[in-house]
């Protein structure tokens, strides 16, 4: 497990109705067996991991749950990447091109995709961008 987010740590838990909303992630390669798994294998293999972090936790507790892959979810970093990165502005009029491809030496991450939102922004608008959005 890379990530657990208790969002009712931010969020109240009346909200949910008294219930406890929880992310964990993990991210793999597609080719890994884990990938493969399906939601009850994965809760099952962690549910160790998830007892540490409380000891109490019991699988029927959980209500509902899912499972999210994404094969490409995350741009594999080369040597040379940079001189790779594809433009912002396509070969089709008035269309742009603004993903996690571009933020490159950063980590995929929404802070960094809100700033090349900015970006495309002072694109579109024929504006140049400051210097303090570009990385």
């Amino acid at each position: 497990m890379v990530v657990a987010v208790e969002h009712t740590r931010f969020v109240p838990p009346r909200v949910y109705r008294g219930r406890h909303i929880v992310y964990f992630g993990r991210y793999l390669m597609s080719n890994s067996p884990e990938f493969a798994w399906n939601k009850d294998e994965v809760l099952a293999y962690y549910t160790p991991f998830i007892r540490r972090l409380n000891p109490h936790f019991d699988v029927g507790w959980v209500v509902e749950s899912w499972l999210f892959k994404d094969p490409y979810g995350q741009p594999v970093i080369e040597p040379g990447y940079s001189a790779r990165i594809p433009p912002h502005q396509t070969p089709i009029a008035n269309l742009y091109l603004a993903n996690t491809t571009q933020i490159y030496p950063e980590d995929r991450g929404v802070n960094y995709s809100l700033l090349l939102g900015e970006v495309i922004a002072h694109i579109v608008q024929g504006r140049p961008a400051r210097a303090s959005l570009l990385w």
